[in-house]
């Protein structure tokens, strides 16, 4: 199944602020969105390849799709996310 994951921190501003980003892209693409604190899940550094937080996944179950890093307004976010989802729509026959 794929999904969202917003991996962000507690006093990142970028991060609080990607959020209604995050949560609209995952709308308009039916996808669910997992959140993870960095600070609780140190892991996710290494598991996700986080250069920098916000970091945005589209992840197939255990497989990362793509990545994002920083923040995005919900428009570009969106167009982001439905490209890379077709992108890979194309290879994988979703």
């Amino acid at each position: 199944m794929i999904k969202l994951i917003e991996i962000s921190g507690d006093s990142c501003a970028g991060c609080h602020a990607v959020i209604p980003a995050v949560n609209a892209a995952a709308r308009q693409n039916g996808l669910s969105v997992e959140r993870i604190d960095i600070e609780s899940h140190p892991e996710a550094v290494q598991k996700y390849g986080v250069e920098c937080i916000p970091a945005i996944i589209i992840a197939d179950g255990e497989k990362v799709v793509a990545r994002c890093f920083g923040y995005q307004p919900e428009e570009i976010l969106s167009l982001w996310v439905q490209a890379k989802l077709e992108e890979y729509g194309q290879t994988h026959r979703l």
